[in-house]
């Protein structure tokens, strides 16, 4: 099965791009997942979708998820290349 995909993504050039976008608003930093779908260089399917809000409070960061399936580490990762 993972051989017809890798077939399949090779011949139509299928590339994935899953990344986090950061924006500030009121004091809080919102996180949305990114997810971007091309073939052959042009974008078929393109999502974001709000995953948690980043806060700080005394002086720390938390992060609030808005759902379970979150990448917590991933997140983090990307938050501080930007501060």
């Amino acid at each position: 099965m993972d051989d017809i995909k890798k077939f399949i993504e090779d011949k139509f050039n299928i590339e994935k791009i899953n990344e986090y976008g950061f924006r500030q608003l009121c004091g809080f930093t919102f996180v949305f997942q990114i997810d971007i779908i091309s073939i052959k260089g042009m974008i078929s399917s393109a999502s974001i979708m709000p995953v948690g809000i980043i806060y700080k409070e005394n002086g720390e960061f938390y992060f609030a998820p808005l759902h379970d399936a979150v990448e917590i580490d991933e997140i983090i990762k990307e938050y501080v290349k930007t501060l």
